[in-house]
């Protein structure tokens, strides 16, 4: 009996981890499976239960945390519950574009910003 709430798919992708730190650490995995509250990961090297990890795709960034790690086929596999999701990013700085323009170039600072447009 299978007692995931959500079905896994397979998956074979290459993506880019950051072990968040500190210090931050990169390595590369594949994606295994996944679904709408985790993924699977081959990893190199055993991650640590808990460790919050940032995943790059290309055009999105995933936040999760370890929840498990256990030893497979001559690697390591990690189950990682995603806490965020941010997708579109090509879209989104596409639609700041005109924002960072009008600032002349400048990176926007937020909340300055939003005071000048305020005032």
């Amino acid at each position: 009996m299978n007692s995931r709430r959500e079905p896994r798919i397979p998956i074979d992708r290459q993506v880019d981890v950051t072990i968040l730190g500190p210090p931050d650490r990169q390595v590369r995995a594949m994606v295994r499976n996944a679904s709408g509250r985790g993924i699977g990961l081959e990893v190199p090297r055993p991650l640590l239960v808990g460790k919050a990890l940032k995943i790059s795709l290309e055009d999105s960034l995933l936040l999760g945390e370890v929840i498990y790690c256990r030893p497979q086929n001559g690697g390591w596999y990690a189950g990682i519950e995603l806490e965020h999701a941010l997708i579109g990013l090509a879209e989104l700085a596409k639609a700041l574009q005109p924002f960072a323009e009008e600032l002349g170039g400048e990176r926007p600072n937020t909340m300055q910003y939003a005071r000048r447009e305020n005032a």
